[in-house]
């Protein structure tokens, strides 16, 4: 045994690096390091299994670790986007004492419950959204508890997130079995569905109670996130739980009929670092009564929701001086390109210098019948930014507006110069660019050269200029260019691609192009003709008919805040998904030809 295995840091280190690895936004984890490290040694045998079930999903693997004749899977229903059929877990028979070995051992080892294990750091899970190929479901719960008290069955939860993703409705009240002493995180995400239909208690109900289970039953508890459709006395549900929880470092709640003696309260606990709110107004006058002055003395990481994007710009001249790290901003309908530029400009001025780290500008405000025209002032230039270039030190920039982005070739340079350590650019992800964009390859290799720690990227470009470009591992002419070998996805959005581009040589220069700056790229996301359509398409499968084993539950739809709105996009120039699955080929026969040390002739 080498010496360094009886150092138990050392070797948890180890573990641990194996585990999250080079993690790449977006790409699923490679569990297979830590499962070879676990058939190592003994040394490494606990550290590795603590490391693998340390994140569950479900309870759906650990159901299987009782004995192979209590259960067996089962699979049922309509196949998923994917085309195959979601599995569950059925007991066979009635469970005795001595079933519970296995099931115990691993279960104690689970301190997330909720958390995808594939999933890479920021992410909670990696799916389809409203679709998991595997649960757990209402019916396993009940079989469980039925021989077990519940806080037996997974005892040591920290972290739980508990979704309607959770196969049905009907999976709600199990979210009590896992209230216990260790529990410090509750994300309860139900936004996606309609309101439940239980004749005993309303939401508003099952949600009071279920807060205040938490203030009796987890002494540790620290952060609260709930995501709900907008229902009757969802406030009144929520106002109880902030006046007896002072040391909460998290309280993120999607109501939207905050009262100023709840802002008072919120404002004036001591150690929020996290939190959301709803500014239906442009004055505050609860900031002044708050007990602690000032008023959110530590807060980092703050979601702003308004019906407009003035009510934030006032808000943060409110505060003063601010040491956010993270702030997300939520407007209901379109903000000028005059309203973006004030609202960056007062976020500037109160910000401290170098401290913001992730800034999201987003809005669900419905567009015009036909995209703006590029000079109006609804459309958003390079000048509307400007005051971006005080953030040096963000890492993740979310831009998603319903107004057109008529960003150029000169943006990187005016915008970007400085954002060294930028990792997340997203700029029109969800709305598109709402026109012809004007970017091109010359203002997409400027932003790589600019940002070199780009591990994400959603951008529009068009890709009918004849650019080509070259790096020091090609051979030709044309423009210079440095290389990023962080991304692995990129999304393109609505780019423009010229129609004689889906066949020809004109392809080849878009696949060589990618291919010279995004050496290792795996995937291309963008959007094709008839996108809309699709989107619009999407909603909910029927209503539950409460028999707990998949069937008949509410398929999850995305939020209205979050799916693409009601422009229409003029569609010409989008690619259809044939064509950019050949042009991830062709990049693939690049980046082999490189690897060869095969020169690649861009002339």
């Amino acid at each position: 045994m080498a010496p360094f295995a009886s150092n138990a840091e050392i070797v948890s280190s180890i573990v641990s690096f194996a585990y999250w690895g080079e993690n790449h936004p977006g790409i699923p984890l490679s569990l297979s390091t830590v499962l070879a490290l676990a058939l190592t040694c003994h040394t490494f045998l606990e550290p590795a299994l603590d490391q693998l079930w340390r994140r569950q999903l479900t309870l759906f693997n650990l159901a299987k670790t009782l004995p192979d004749n209590s259960w067996e899977e089962v699979a049922e229903g309509d196949p998923g986007p994917d085309g195959r059929t979601r599995t569950w877990i059925k007991v066979t028979r009635v469970l005795l004492p001595r079933d519970w070995m296995r099931f115990d051992y691993y279960a104690a080892k689970i301190k997330e419950l909720g958390y995808d294990p594939c999933a890479p750091y920021g992410y909670a899970e990696i799916t389809t959204v409203g679709w998991r190929k595997e649960v757990a479901t209402p019916r396993l719960y009940t079989n469980l508890c039925t021989v077990r008290l519940p806080y037996e069955l997974v005892p040591n939860v920290k972290r739980l997130r508990w979704t309607t993703e959770e196969s049905n409705i009907w999976i709600r009240p199990y979210v009590y079995i896992f209230l216990n002493p260790p529990l410090t995180s509750l994300v309860l995400d139900f936004h996606d569905t309609e309101l439940d239909t239980n004749p005993d208690y309303s939401d508003a109900t099952f949600l009071k109670y279920t807060l205040q289970a938490v203030v009796e039953q987890c002494p540790a508890f620290r952060d609260i996130e709930i995501l709900w459709p907008q229902m009757d006395h969802y406030a009144d549900a929520i106002a109880g739980f902030l006046k007896v929880m002072p040391k909460l470092r998290s309280f993120v709640a999607n109501v939207r009929e905050w009262t100023e003696p709840m802002l008072t309260d919120l404002a004036s606990l001591r150690g929020l670092r996290r939190t959301r709110a709803f500014l239906e107004r442009a004055d505050f006058p609860w900031l002044a009564s708050a007990a602690v002055k000032p008023p959110f003395p530590v807060l980092e990481d703050l979601t702003l929701d308004a019906p407009v994007l003035d009510n934030c710009t006032a808000f943060l001249a409110a505060l003063g001086s601010l040491k956010l790290r993270a702030l997300t901003v939520k407007c209901d309908r379109r903000p000028s390109a005059t309203a973006l530029n004030r609202f960056l400009s007062a976020l500037s001025v109160c910000s401290a210098p170098g401290t913001l780290r992730a800034l999201s500008i987003t809005d669900s405000g419905q567009a015009e019948p036909a995209p703006l025209d590029a000079h109006t002032n609804s459309a958003i230039h390079t000048e509307a930014l400007l005051p971006l270039t005080s953030f040096t030190n963000l890492r993740a920039l979310t831009i998603d507006l319903s107004a057109p982005l008529a960003l150029d070739n000169t943006f990187p340079a005016a915008v970007l110069s400085e954002f060294h350590t930028l990792e997340e650019l997203s700029l029109g992800a969800t709305h598109g660019w709402g026109q012809r964009p004007v970017l091109t390859f010359t203002g997409l290799a400027q932003i790589i050269a600019l940002c070199p720690l780009l591990g994400q990227l959603r951008i529009a470009i068009d890709t009918s200029h004849a650019e080509q470009l070259w790096n020091s591992a090609s051979v030709g002419t044309g423009l210079m260019v440095k290389e990023n070998t962080r991304l692995r996805t990129i999304d393109l959005i609505d780019s423009y691609v010229a129609e004689d581009s889906n066949t020809g040589a004109a392809a080849v220069t878009l696949s060589r192009n990618l291919a010279t700056l995004f050496p290792d790229l795996e995937r291309i996301e963008a959007r094709s003709p008839g996108w809309k359509t699709k989107t619009d398409g999407v909603e909910a499968e029927g209503e539950d008919t409460g028999d707990g084993e998949g069937n008949g539950e509410v398929e999850s739809t995305p939020d209205a805040s979050e799916a693409p709105l009601s422009m229409d996009v003029h569609e010409a120039g989008l690619a259809s998904d044939d064509f950019w699955r050949e042009v991830e080929k062709q990049v693939a026969t690049f980046a082999l030809l490189r690897d060869m040390d095969f020169p690649m002739d861009l002339s």
